[in-house]
């Protein structure tokens, strides 16, 4: 099993000299938690170095960490990330598919900006009678809220939508969201019904109102979104807050 200290120190030696927009662990280790070397591709923005220059500053950064561990870095530039990512490009389509975040620049920043997003979205649509896709895009808002938190911590991305799961691992960091059980089960029953398809399997029905009025404001918990400053849905909306109680038992 390779030594989680050993990710850790070789991600924040070249983030300490190369500033990267991200890094990316993939490979055996990303998938199968072991391997004889590190694989990280790290996202440069090509403007304060060329890839050249960059790559020998990571080369420099990861002398110490050597001595530890063999590291196989590729560095690309967002530009070149983008017109591979156009073309479909096999091994980058692999990266994606197996690989890890583990450093992500103004990560809480970037996942807090799309989180009020999603929630501007979600009250969008709420009030053009949309409740389904509204209460999709609260889930997104709380989700990416939760996110934006725990990389503040110094989370590495995990790929999970579960929202029990996100309160979890903010146990474990001692973040506080203050979210109730019941809210919790609610929002995850709202991504597990996100198809068509499943609708006839899931214990639910179409979401009312209720519902999606009850997920942004779940939402709202996590997520202070500049549209909400001086106004809410319950002042809003009034008479959709009247018009039945929740038809999601997700």
């Amino acid at each position: 099993m390779m030594n989680p200290y050993h990710i850790h120190e070789a991600v924040q030696a070249i983030v300490r000299k190369v500033h990267p927009v991200s890094i990316v662990l993939f490979g055996s280790v990303a998938r199968d938690g072991d391997g004889n070397d590190l694989d990280l591709m790290i996202v440069v923005d090509g403007i304060q170095a060329s890839v050249e220059e960059t790559r020998m500053m990571v080369h420099q950064s990861l002398l110490e960490c050597y001595r530890h561990v063999a590291v196989d870095p590729f560095v690309v530039t967002i530009d070149a990330l983008y017109q591979a990512s156009k073309r479909k490009h096999p091994f980058l389509r692999t990266i994606v598919r197996e690989g890890k975040v583990v450093y992500m620049k103004d990560a809480d920043r970037k996942w807090m900006h799309q989180a009020r997003e999603e929630l501007d979205m979600a009250e969008y649509l709420f009030q053009g009678k949309y409740y389904k896709g509204s209460c999709y895009h609260a889930q997104q808002a709380l989700e990416k809220g939760i996110k934006a938190r725990l990389f503040k911590k110094g989370w590495e991305l995990e790929k999970t939508h579960s929202i029990a799961r996100l309160v979890a691992l903010c146990r474990e960091y001692h973040i506080r969201l203050g979210l109730k059980e019941e809210e919790i089960v609610f929002m995850d029953g709202i991504y597990r019904g996100r198809y068509p398809a499943e609708e006839g399997l899931l214990p639910f029905q179409e979401p009312s109102a209720f519902d999606a009025e009850k997920a942004i404001q779940i939402a709202g918990k996590i997520i202070k979104s500049k549209s909400k400053e001086g106004s809410t849905t319950s002042n809003r909306y009034p008479s959709e807050r009247t018009k039945g109680k929740s038809t999601h038992n997700g």
